[in-house]
């Protein structure tokens, strides 16, 4: 009976350790490499981030990064600065064994503010299979969306997977206004390339489309024999050669050359043109059979920052100009709603709270709301309810409503205010069947600290300027911290 016991024990465990086993070689095989730009280490601290977050570890099988790709990486993965290089992308996938591989790129777009973008790119097909950007102030932030980050690159990789073919799309080489503007129009292109993974199997396949265009390009330059051998063969009438000879030959050449070396449907073509102190960007998707646009848009941005925004709403207008208007709008309202209530700088919340000033009330329960139109400060909109006089026989109930203006300094997980502010306070005292009510106006000065945007304690000193009480609490806040872009 033992024995069978034994037995059975044994061979379930064998069942299960087969079935985990296939179950972990059933999982895609990911590559992680360290985002580009950004401080010194920041790349690295991101990349390993990633590496943990359950949402990755659930999809995928993680391969490490050998000391030979990791060369490669450091030595040509770069080079274009934000644009994924996808053939070198997937150089490097196909040295560690793996069927993805994420890789991203950090840098400034002005003042405080930073962008992260990150990619997944497809080793068998070169495909930028689907990515993320984000912008933010101090580099702890990236903890903040670090989960958001994870989960939509995971189930949007393995999304794309089970959908059906959808038309192949190549990223032409791009144009623009001069010299400075080369790495804000990689960054933008970038994040349209990314806006379109949804819709196109996007081909950002730089390296290999660059040489085609450079090819064109000397054809052009030296075919002045081809040229007048052209032109004797539209005398002669060659059906074959006229189409050829079309005044949009030229373009329509370099958009053949590239979707051949993409091997694409489509090309999404981009420049970027100088109107003094603007910018002008414009997008058109191409045939690449014919060079016939299938659609196109401009739109105009003074930074690269602004451009950032705009890139999701020109993606609209090239695959749903008929649904536009609508999904813009939504998409302006998320922007809205992300940039108030996704900010660390912005303390958006509701609380209660317990305390004690430690006399008359001895016990003081808090309702307040905290309201945050601007960063870095917060206006806080509550009333206070005491009772217990701590005197014997000595009955004590009060109302205060308040309202503090106050400096926040967010920090990872929370953060800390000053500020000042004032209320109006209605005291009833009762002995036996003596009521006696005080009113007047008091003066607050408050401090505190929020830990892990939940626990909140502070300090508040009230005053009427002749005497003084001070107020400890300890209490319960709900931040608003919608999922944001």
């Amino acid at each position: 009976m033992k024995g069978s016991f034994f037995v059975t024990v044994l061979l379930m465990g064998y069942a299960f350790s087969a079935f985990a086993q296939t179950d972990y070689q059933a999982r895609p095989m990911l590559g992680i490499l360290p985002f580009a730009g950004g401080a010194h280490g920041d790349g690295e601290a991101i990349a390993g981030a990633l590496l943990s977050r359950r949402e990755i570890l659930d999809a995928f099988t993680v391969v490490p990064l050998s000391a030979e790709a990791g060369a490669v990486a450091s030595e040509r993965l770069f080079q274009m600065g934000a644009f994924t290089d996808s053939d070198i992308v997937a150089e490097i996938g196909r040295m560690i064994g793996a069927d993805y591989v994420i890789s991203g790129h950090l840098r400034r777009i002005g003042g405080n503010r930073n962008l992260v973008i990150a990619t997944v790119v497809c080793v068998e097909t070169l495909e930028l299979v689907t990515g993320y950007y984000r912008t933010y102030r101090s580099f702890w932030e990236t903890r903040d969306f670090m989960p958001s980050m994870a989960g939509s690159l995971a189930n949007a990789t393995l999304g794309r997977s089970a959908r059906g073919r959808i038309p192949r799309l190549a990223v032409a080489p791009f144009q623009y206004a001069h010299e400075d503007a080369g790495h804000d129009m990689e960054t933008l292109v970038q994040i349209l390339a990314i806006e379109l993974a949804g819709e196109y199997a996007v081909m950002p396949r730089a390296s290999i489309m660059r040489a085609a265009l450079r090819r064109w390009e000397a054809r052009i330059a030296g075919e002045m024999d081809a040229a007048l051998e052209l032109l004797l063969e539209l005398l002669l009438g060659d059906p074959g050669i006229r189409e050829d000879a079309d005044a949009d030959a030229e373009p329509t050449l370099a958009i053949t050359e590239i979707g051949r070396a993409a091997g694409a449907e489509l090309v999404l073509s981009v420049d970027s043109r100088d109107f003094g102190d603007a910018n002008m960007f414009v997008a058109q998707i191409l045939r690449a059979e014919d060079g016939n646009a299938l659609a196109g848009t401009s739109a105009g941005y003074r930074t690269v920052a602004d451009g950032v925004n705009l890139m999701a709403e020109i993606a609209v207008l090239l695959t749903d100009p008929d649904g536009a208007p609508e999904r813009i709008a939504a998409i302006a309202r998320q922007r809205r709603l992300a940039g108030m209530f996704g900010d660390p700088a912005r303390f958006w919340g509701l609380g209660v709270s317990v305390g004690s000033s430690f006399a008359a009330p001895w016990v003081i329960g808090t309702l307040y709301a905290s309201l945050a139109p601007f960063p870095f400060s917060f206006l806080r909109l509550g009333g206070d309810f005491g009772f217990v006089s701590g005197t014997d026989g000595l009955g004590y109930f009060s109302v205060y409503p308040f309202a503090h203006y106050a400096f926040f300094m967010p920090f990872p997980w929370g953060g800390w205010y000053l500020g000042a502010g004032g209320g109006f306070l209605v005291a009833r005292h009762r002995f036996l069947d003596l009521v006696y009510t005080r009113r007047g106006f008091l003066a607050d000065f408050t401090a505190g600290v929020n830990i892990g945007n939940r626990l909140d304690v502070s300090y508040t000193l009230r005053t009427n300027f002749s005497s003084a009480n001070g107020k400890l609490s300890v209490g319960f806040t709900h931040r608003f911290r919608p999922g944001e872009r």
